[in-house]
């Protein structure tokens, strides 16, 4: 790890090559840390994870000034003592896990290609920070985030905001991820059991983009295994920098059970085309044709599959000839292919264009015939092709029918094609079951082509 470090945050042009498993809590040749180390080597050495939580909960933090008044004794601490500490953990918290960023995270400089030698490149927790650079070729990396020691709770019981991905880019430009593979390890990494029947998930995103990066290729990856996949654009307030930019290719990627934001889209023009979507589902549909009606189920965790592709606020979306395989409790359900959120910008509203589905009509007007090589396969779920134009008027029509506050008005999402510039891609395919034999022998490290 400390070659790694030192030769990623080198500038100038340059090629590296990893060859075999690199962990990113290598601290030396001989010593690894764990999540007290890193807590032990920051300037806040009384913090305590468990009492970080305990502080967030007030009907705890009232029975400690309870005891501390009576002065008493709670837990087996000095409750006088402990009063005092509590108010502390949730600063504390951001200085611890910036103890641990310090030593898993690498801030690397652009004009730089990074190539795994063989099949066994990995980097194993390290987090690859690209922050205004450009010039960047990642291939042949099997990749995991960092197990963020010191997440941020969010919704009980299980959602945590932890911090750090396998890759980001921030304002960083011309970047291709070609023949990796994402995932948070060869099956599902389940939560840690916590206090209170918490389960602390410690992963947060694989490959997030926001902040005006632009130009960015992702192809022939491998996506396994994970929860929040792929962010690419910021919230409400980085818009006006993701706007006018942030223009993706993906193609002939396997996203392999990756339970959401495969990928989940703002602000920019993302063209995916081509790519196999892997999952199994064990929820029930969020909307049937049949029944308009909401569903709602909590399963046990293995992990709940959620959505494909998100189409959020301001994003143009172009997809064709994907391939969909899903098995589970549910393996027809066709209405969490794509989900919508943020759309609450009427003046601006996100874009959606399926070329396999526009009408003889349609293709062969100028805005079609643009888009003629776009317009062939039709995609295909479990074998049988799917109407995506179809699909995606479906569950607008559903979202508009329950007044989803992300949703609350027509025009906020637009089948259109006509703002679609035309785009070749490496090969051309005449159906959907060409793309999925492709992707399952294209996609992943070389000689690694299952997660």
């Amino acid at each position: 790890m400390l070659d790694l470090r030192t030769v990623l945050s080198m500038t100038g042009p340059r090629t590296v090559y990893v060859k075999g498993e690199i962990f990113g809590n290598q601290v030396n040749e001989t010593y690894s840390a764990d999540c007290q180390w890193y807590i032990e080597n920051s300037n806040v050495k009384q913090f305590n994870f468990t009492l970080y939580v305990q502080s967030l909960n007030a009907t705890y933090v009232a029975e400690v000034k309870a005891a501390a008044a009576a002065n008493e004794i709670i837990d087996g601490r000095n409750a006088t003592e402990l009063a005092a500490l509590l108010p502390r953990m949730n600063g504390w918290r951001g200085t611890a896990q910036n103890s641990q960023k310090g030593y898993e995270t690498i801030n690397v400089k652009g004009n730089f290609t990074l190539i795994g030698w063989d099949r066994d490149a990995y980097l194993h927790g390290v987090g690859l920070i690209f922050n205004v650079q450009s010039n960047i070729i990642i291939r042949n990396i099997r990749m995991s985030s960092p197990r963020d020691c010191f997440p941020a709770p969010e919704t009980y019981p299980g959602s945590w905001n932890a911090r750090y991905d396998a890759v980001s880019a921030v304002k960083t430009t011309g970047m291709w991820l070609d023949g990796n593979i994402f995932e948070d390890g060869p099956s599902f990494v389940s939560p840690d059991p916590f206090l209170n029947g918490w389960l602390v998930d410690r992963y947060d995103g694989l490959f997030d983009v926001e902040d005006g990066s632009d130009n960015i290729t992702f192809s022939h990856n491998i996506v396994a295994n994970h929860h929040k996949s792929l962010l690419w654009g910021g919230g409400e307030k980085e818009g006006p920098r993701d706007i006018g930019k942030m223009h993706f290719t993906v193609f002939g990627n396997h996203f392999q059970n990756s339970m959401s934001r495969n990928p989940l889209m703002r602000f920019g023009t993302f063209y995916i085309v081509n790519n196999l979507f892997e999952n199994y589902n064990n929820k029930k549909p969020i909307f049937t044709k049949a029944a308009k009606k909401a569903r709602h189920r909590r399963d046990d965790y293995l992990p709940s599959f959620e959505y494909n592709m998100g189409i959020y606020n301001m994003s143009n979306v172009l997809v064709s000839g994907n391939a969909f395989h899903q098995t589970g409790t549910y393996p027809n359900d066709t209405s969490r292919i794509f989900t919508f959120n943020n759309l609450l910008t009427p003046n601006t509203p996100a874009h959606f264009c399926s070329p396999p589905d526009l009408s003889v009509a349609q293709l062969i007007k100028p805005d079609g015939l643009r888009l003629a090589n776009l317009a062939i396969p039709k995609s295909k779920f479990n074998g049988d092709k799917i109407n995506l134009a179809d699909n995606v008027s479906d569950l607008l029509e559903y979202r508009l029918s329950t007044k989803s506050s992300s949703v609350i008005e027509d025009g906020l999402l637009i089948q259109d094609c006509s703002g679609f510039k035309p785009q070749l891609m490496p090969l051309l395919f005449t159906d959907a079951s060409q793309v999925e034999s492709y992707v399952r022998r294209s996609a992943g490290q070389f000689g690694r082509n299952t997660a």
